[in-house]
């Protein structure tokens, strides 16, 4: 882990802002937003997919969209301490298109849904660090990507 350290705190203002302006990238593809809200070296884990800075989470959000639609992010909390803030999220889209994130994978059509929460280490007024925990495995299965495990009725 790599934890960015800075005896500075972030404003419960900021940080908020800030996840405004992380939505937009998400919902409307705004990458200019990514040059204001992370550090020139930044550490984005996702996982399970590998640890990227800047330039990598741009194309991945890139990619995401490319199979992803109508993708709506619902902020649910933010907690604010020194300088690391969390954020819980609830997501929606639509696999409408194929995507280099999920190679093989057609597009469904189907509506997914997915909830999880990002950790952001800030140094100054960026992030340096972010850690994006996000259910995986039924956004993929709402999406019609994998089958219902068994017993959950899903």
């Amino acid at each position: 882990m790599t934890q960015a350290t800075s005896p500075a705190s972030v404003s419960k203002e900021r940080a908020r802002e800030a996840m405004a302006r992380f939505v937009a990238v998400w919902e409307q593809g705004e990458l200019a937003a990514v040059d204001e809200i992370f550090s020139k070296d930044l550490t984005y884990h996702a996982p399970p997919f590998p640890d990227m800075g800047r330039d990598g989470f741009r194309d991945f959000v890139d990619s995401f969209r490319a199979g992803f639609t109508e993708i709506h992010v619902q902020m649910q909390e933010h907690l604010v301490d020194g300088a690391t803030s969390v954020h819980r999220w609830t997501v929606e889209a639509v696999l409408s298109g194929t995507t280099p994130l999920l190679p093989g994978v057609e597009a469904t059509g189907k509506r997914t849904t997915g909830e999880g929460a990002h950790v952001l280490h800030w140094s100054g007024d960026e992030v340096s660090e972010a850690w994006h925990f996000g259910d995986w495995l039924g956004w993929l299965t709402k999406a019609g990507v994998l089958p219902p495990m068994p017993g959950t009725g899903a």
